[in-house]
């Protein structure tokens, strides 16, 4: 994802769908310089195309839902909610380039040896930063979000992306379950899942064989999935209203076409955006 940040970041201003200036300190040397081929315009179609061939859409799913979630989080510091938890934070910067969060507590919960690595490849962590390290195998994710600092009962954003695909269906229960009460009515919950469809079989997406392939060979199979239309009804039982269920038809109108733009991106990828209701 730092990779699709860091390709989408190096396109004129007047097309692109944000910029992120931290993405490309978070790279491997190879990927660094896929980074600076993609400063050059047919770079960048030559290495667009390359993954598109061989993965389908990935690159388009995963600059479009990055903009989807920018634009999710700039609404909630908008609207005065203060306390931002990212869960599974990895790489993601936006409590360094999205504007109003000064005003906001973000806390990145992530494994500690995942967020030693970001905390030497940044220059700065601005004082609204709360890193909360965490093994989630081992410790209570209530019991280490109250010794960060997390106040129970307030309206909060809590972001859950790229991590449901490689969990337990007990492992989303309970992390679901826990933003539901751990936050005030209102609070706003963003989460990335993939259609069950892809898992069991029973629907076939482009792309989908590679990227399971893919990400089986680094150790962390798919596991997990949704389908769309069990969705309003999985969060309502877990106290949670469905807002919005994003996908790439949604995508497209929103952000691609307006820009002149098309790219392939997994159909089998969506983004929702949830609501506590008690």
């Amino acid at each position: 994802m730092a990779l699709f940040r860091a390709i989408e970041s190096t396109r004129p201003a007047s097309t692109r769908l944000f910029d992120d200036p931290y993405a490309e300190a978070f790279l491997s040397p190879a990927f660094r310089v896929v980074a600076l081929l993609c400063r050059l315009p047919l770079g960048r179609a030559l290495v667009t195309r390359l993954i598109e061939v061989r993965w389908g859409g990935p690159l388009g799913s995963g600059v479009c839902r990055t903009r989807f979630i920018d634009d999710r989080v700039v609404d909630a510091a908008r609207d005065g909610l203060e306390q931002i938890v990212i869960l599974g934070a990895g790489f993601d910067s936006r409590a360094y380039r999205l504007p109003g969060l000064a005003g906001a507590r973000v806390f990145e919960v992530d494994h500690p040896a995942t967020q030693a690595v970001k905390r030497a490849r940044l220059s700065d962590v601005p004082p609204h930063v709360v890193f909360v390290p965490i093994d989630f195998d081992r410790e209570p994710l209530a019991e280490v979000m109250a010794r960060a600092g997390f106040r129970g009962g307030e309206r909060t954003f809590f972001l859950w992306e790229g991590v449901t695909n490689y969990l337990t269906a007990d492992a989303v229960d309970q992390t679901v379950r826990w933003v539901a009460s751990a936050g005030g009515p209102g609070s706003r919950f963003v989460f990335t899942y993939i259609h069950r469809g892809m898992l069991d079989g029973s629907l076939v997406f482009e792309g989908a064989r590679a990227g399971r392939d893919t990400v089986g060979r680094m150790g962390e199979a798919f596991t997990f999935g949704l389908d769309p239309h069990d969705v309003p009804a999985y969060l309502a039982a877990r106290g949670l209203t469905l807002v919005e269920d994003v996908a790439a038809p949604d995508y497209r109108e929103r952000y691609l076409r307006p820009l002149g733009r098309e790219m392939k991106i997994w159909e089998f990828y969506r983004v929702a955006l949830a609501v506590a209701v008690s």
